[in-house]
């Protein structure tokens, strides 16, 4: 996020509010990429990434060499959970982000970080969006999750779990929509 238009210490009192319910009480957030390493991610169970501005963010990942160590977090059984430009940098291809976000700095790649095989992740998902995703599948040859406000994702054992009070939709490269109901897996 951009502190000039959220600070951190908001942000903080936001995801501790988010986590307080569920008994957890001990957040360390980041505000700089710089110098972390597997190491440093070893000492937590989980990693959130927030939102903002999805081009930023996945600039600062790559810039700080940050992706290479949120990779092997994965792969040795971390968890990671995105939310907004954090769950798009997370699919294989960021340009789901381009009718909300600039590209102020001038990120030269679309990649992402490909941890749900080749899809690409949409957020913010009204059914208004529908033609904006067709567009982006026709650009790009990549398969969509568009999730809503109220929906996430669970990838566990190779298998992605609709979590939330509301549907996931899928986007084949042929653009064909089917709506994965929570609990069932896409």
């Amino acid at each position: 996020m951009d502190p000039g238009d959220i600070s951190y210490e908001t942000c903080y009192e936001w995801i501790k509010s988010v986590f307080a319910p569920l008994g957890v009480q001990d957040i360390t957030m980041w505000v700089d990429f710089k110098g972390k390493t597997m190491e440093d991610l070893k000492r937590y169970s989980a990693v959130y990434i927030g939102g903002g501005n999805t081009f930023s963010l996945m600039h600062t990942i790559l810039q700080s060499d940050f992706h290479v160590h949120l990779s092997a977090f994965k792969e040795e059984g971390g968890m990671i959970y995105g939310g907004s430009a954090g769950a798009i940098v997370m699919g294989s291809h960021i340009a789901t982000c381009t009718h909300m976000d600039d590209n102020d700095v001038h990120l030269k790649t679309r990649a992402g970080l490909s941890f749900l095989d080749d899809f690409s992740i949409w957020c913010h998902y009204e059914e208004e969006n529908d033609p904006l995703i067709h567009q982006f599948i026709r650009a790009y040859r990549k398969p969509v999750i568009a999730l809503s406000e109220e929906t996430g994702l669970k990838i566990q054992s190779g298998k992605m779990k609709v979590l939330g009070t509301k549907p996931a939709h899928t986007f084949d490269g042929n653009l064909m929509k089917r709506v994965i109901e929570p609990g069932r897996c896409i």
